[in-house]
């Protein structure tokens, strides 16, 4: 089980991924630099505290978090002696650079617009307990992300797709809400993802008690 979440806590805009930065902000993970053993330990804990309690494989995280700085011989050795430094993964092997979402610019800063945007592919979702929400399942992930690949045509990278498929996907697997017809990303939650450097109450309650 990972740290207790604590208060939020800065987060380097040299940090692009929503989910990396929520758990900096909680004080799950450090800003700057932590083994590639906490960092696997940690995201598959959070994982857990998923609905239905997704967990991910950590053979994967720990290749991610090798690779994630760098694909040189240097870069590699540094991560695995030295860890993940969590505050240098932009502009690294991983980074899209603009060919995602485009909810977070280059300095980290929140793109209303392309926030905005999500909605353009979420659909009306019912929650295990009837209520209504909007959200996007797998279905509506593989039409935003086949479109985001598309309008970033001619500064974009083929692997920049596969790595897509690493993301949402993902999040929906450990975000995700069991819906009466299906799995799905609530829109709400991923706008505090971003906006408030957040995980959804739900998973924080399970991870343990708010300071």
């Amino acid at each position: 089980m990972p740290k207790t979440p604590q208060a939020p806590s800065e987060v380097s805009a040299n940090n692009p991924c929503p989910f990396l930065r929520a758990l900096v902000a909680q004080g799950l993970l450090p800003d700057h630099q932590a083994s590639i053993a906490e960092v696997t330990k940690t995201i598959v804990g959070v994982a857990r505290a998923g609905e239905g309690e997704p967990d991910l494989p950590a053979s994967a995280i720990r290749a991610i978090a090798l690779i994630a700085n760098g694909l040189g011989p240097l870069q590699l050795a540094r991560n695995g002696l030295g860890g993940l430094r969590l505050d240098e993964l932009r502009g690294g092997p991983l980074d899209k650079k603009g060919a995602g979402s485009g909810i977070l610019d280059q300095q980290a800063k929140i793109d209303q617009a392309q926030l905005d945007r999500l909605d353009e592919f979420a659909g009306d979702k019912l929650d295990a307990g009837g209520r209504t929400e909007r959200g996007l399942d797998r279905d509506d992930l593989e039409r935003m992300m086949n479109a985001n690949f598309e309008r970033a045509a001619g500064r974009r990278r083929l692997i920049d797709r596969k790595l897509m498929d690493g993301e949402w996907p993902i999040l929906l697997q450990v975000m995700g809400k069991p819906g009466q017809a299906g799995r799905y990303l609530s829109v709400a939650e991923v706008s505090d993802l971003f906006v408030k450097r957040r995980l959804p109450e739900r998973m924080l309650k399970r991870l343990g008690p708010e300071r």
